[in-house]
């Protein structure tokens, strides 16, 4: 084994100071990688490939390596993607038709982007000495009408020499495979999105626009496009120190009554977390569904937040999704994804446990949102069978410290809405619509929180009270209220 290591560190060494610095890519020829599906989705798909991507034909090659530099010869690289990309999605829908961008004229069920948004290689050194490739890749998902509905992020695959030299065909295998992996995980990302789940449920029962989808509330909620999911053009001023947690739960495994639009209620504050107040893309983290069970809670509020947040910093909490009372101790609580209201204090996330996790923060400034309710009567609350929806002060109940403020969809004793012609909670619904249209973020990027407030109360109380017959009171607590 170690004689093969040296024989390619020579090898590697020679190719750089012998002056033979050119490695050669001849011919990549990668095959799909087996999607395993045993169905096709009955979809007609556009597979758009960004000219970005299509004109890729260089390496970039990574900092940090021993050997010095090597030149690559220029290469197809995007064609070479682009072929294994319809044969890796053809796979999975009826229909697959590459298009080069948007169009009238054509009309499609779905739009899929795959882009290409990295290529580079890296020599390494010492008792890794081997040549070392990465490709980087992106998938965005779009309705019939090409608005974005959904996007995902895939990140570095890796493929590499690290032992043994088997000739330049290698090479050409090796970035084969690399792309194949990269291919395969977009594809596979894109199939575990909620939004093509719903888009997949709903096509049987309606042929039209996925943003004219009617909700089924036995179902996930389809995500219906509103005015607040179209981000205003602005620059935000980015934050380093500023993190945030967005959990939005829809279905449960206990099979409790869905809470409509709490995914896309998430997936949208996550957005305009980053695309307006300066959030930094990889400082959120968004949990959804089963992904947001009670370990994930304790995961990422006793552990990641503690970890992540430095002296000074910020910190934003999203909950969409339900919240349950204890009847024996009146405390409230969030209901993780494998909650039982039955045993809510053994399964539940209590909002005195978050603030303590979050008052432990070094943070100078912390935000809760809640779009919940905790008194059981309906909504986006529940409570065990046979138990009485009770009354909660949730000033009293878990009063937060003294650098949180909370805002909580509903008091104590209400029930939260759902906006179904908005396609989200009416709390958030509101919330979204104060930070885009309203003025209420300071051009350091802060939210002015009290601004908010004042905007989003009286909006919840009117449309509440006009459109469902149902008190809703929006509550700011905490930072001196």
């Amino acid at each position: 084994m170690r004689g093969r290591v040296h024989l390619l560190a020579m090898l590697l060494g020679c190719l750089v100071l012998a002056g033979c610095a050119t490695l050669e890519v001849a011919s990549v020829k990668p095959q799909p990688p087996d999607m395993q599906i045993r169905k096709k989705y009955p979809v007609k798909a556009a597979l758009l490939i960004p000219r970005s991507t299509l004109d890729l034909n260089s390496m970039t090659q990574l900092p940090n390596s021993c050997w010095g530099s090597l030149e690559v010869t220029k290469y197809p690289f995007g064609n070479s993607f682009r072929e294994i990309l319809t044969g890796t999605f053809s796979q999975l829908f009826d229909s697959v038709e590459v298009i080069s961008g948007f169009s009238a004229d054509e009309s499609f069920d779905l739009v899929i982007e795959a882009n290409l948004t990295f290529l580079g290689y890296k020599l390494g050194c010492g008792a890794d000495p081997g040549l070392f490739f990465q490709a980087d890749g992106k998938v965005k998902l779009y309705d019939s009408q090409y608005r974005e509905i959904w996007s995902g992020y895939q990140g570095s695959v890796k493929e590499g020499i690290h032992q043994s030299w088997k000739g330049p065909d290698q090479v050409d295998t090796d970035i084969g495979n690399m792309l194949a992996t990269l291919a395969g995980r977009l594809a596979q990302e894109l199939t575990m999105s909620p939004q093509l789940a719903s888009f997949l449920l709903n096509r049987n029962q309606h042929q039209e626009s996925y943003a004219a989808v009617a909700v089924r509330s036995a179902s996930p909620a389809a995500v219906i496009r509103s005015d607040v999911d179209e981000l205003p053009t602005v620059e935000p001023l980015l934050d380093r120190n500023a993190y945030a947690l967005v959990i939005g739960i829809e279905r449960y495994r206990q099979q409790l009554p869905a809470a409509d639009f709490a995914v896309h209620d998430a997936e949208m504050v996550a957005k305009y977390l980053t695309g307006v107040l300066g959030y930094p893309e990889e400082n959120v983290v968004t949990l959804t569904n089963d992904h947001a069970a009670l370990g994930d809670f304790v995961k990422y509020f006793e552990k990641w937040l503690p970890n992540q947040v430095e002296s000074g910093g910020k910190v934003f909490v999203y909950f969409s999704g339900h919240g349950a009372p204890d009847p024996k101790s009146g405390a409230a609580y969030l209901v993780p994804y494998d909650g039982d209201p039955a045993f809510i204090a053994e399964t539940g996330y209590s909002l005195k446990r978050m603030y303590a996790a979050l008052g432990k923060l070094p943070a100078a400034e912390i935000i809760v949102a809640l779009d919940s309710c905790f008194s059981g009567a309906g909504g986006r609350s529940v409570i065990a069978k046979g138990a009485r929806a009770i009354t909660l002060n949730l000033k009293a109940t878990a009063p937060p410290p003294a650098n949180m403020t909370v805002l909580a969809a509903s008091s104590g004793e209400q029930m939260s809405s759902t906006y179904a012609e908005k396609g989200h909670g009416l709390f958030t619904y509101y919330l979204l619509k104060g930070i885009k249209n309203e003025d209420v973020v300071a051009p350091s990027g802060k939210l002015r929180i009290d601004d908010l407030f004042a905007y989003l109360q009286p909006q919840v109380e009117r449309v509440a009270r006009k459109q469902f017959n149902n008190e809703q009171t929006p509550q700011l607590i905490g930072a001196g209220k």
